[in-house]
């Protein structure tokens, strides 16, 4: 009695994401929720490596146990005379390493406040890449959406202020 050979694995998709995360930007729990739902990982459509990187020893327990639920790999980056912000360096060098064997069609992504990311940015188009720096502070102050009766409901009751407000009512 034979048994069958097991099925082939799916082939991996050809297009590779990477998402770092600076968490010492932000590491209260609720905003990097906020940030990761934003994200929208999709690791069945392409294949994606998420890094979130910073200080683990000052983040809280929660918020790393957070982001590895979400499959990110947890680089620790401790504070180091002579460098201001370490995570910073550790992430410009580590999105280098991933930008030199990046293809086009790869997505770069970096979650963090600090604009010298922008020079990884000029790096990836160079090279065909398409990139994108988010905010985790202008993610973390968005409001979270309404569902849609409560946005119905809260646009009714602007509309009815503003009609009032019009008659001086």
């Amino acid at each position: 009695a034979r048994v069958a050979p097991p099925a082939p694995e799916p082939p991996l998709p050809a297009s590779r994401r990477a998402i770092f995360f600076d968490v010492e930007n932000t590491s209260h729990a609720g905003h990097i929720a906020r940030v990761i739902e934003h994200l929208a990982i999709d690791r069945l459509g392409r294949r994606t490596e998420f890094v979130a990187v910073g200080n683990w020893r000052v983040i809280g327990a929660d918020t790393a146990r957070l982001l590895a639920r979400h499959g990110a790999q947890l680089v620790h980056s401790a504070p180091s005379a002579g460098v201001k912000d370490w995570s910073d360096l550790r992430i410009a060098v580590s999105a280098g390493v991933w930008l030199a064997a990046a293809r086009p069609a790869d997505v770069l992504e970096i979650v963090s406040d600090d604009r010298a990311f922008d020079a990884v940015g000029d790096v990836a188009a160079a090279l065909g890449i398409a990139f994108r720096r988010l905010s985790s502070r202008a993610r973390a102050d968005a409001q979270p959406p309404l569902p849609p009766r409560a946005a119905a409901a809260a646009g009714e009751k602007r509309g009815s202020r503003g009609r009032r407000g019009r008659r001086g009512g």
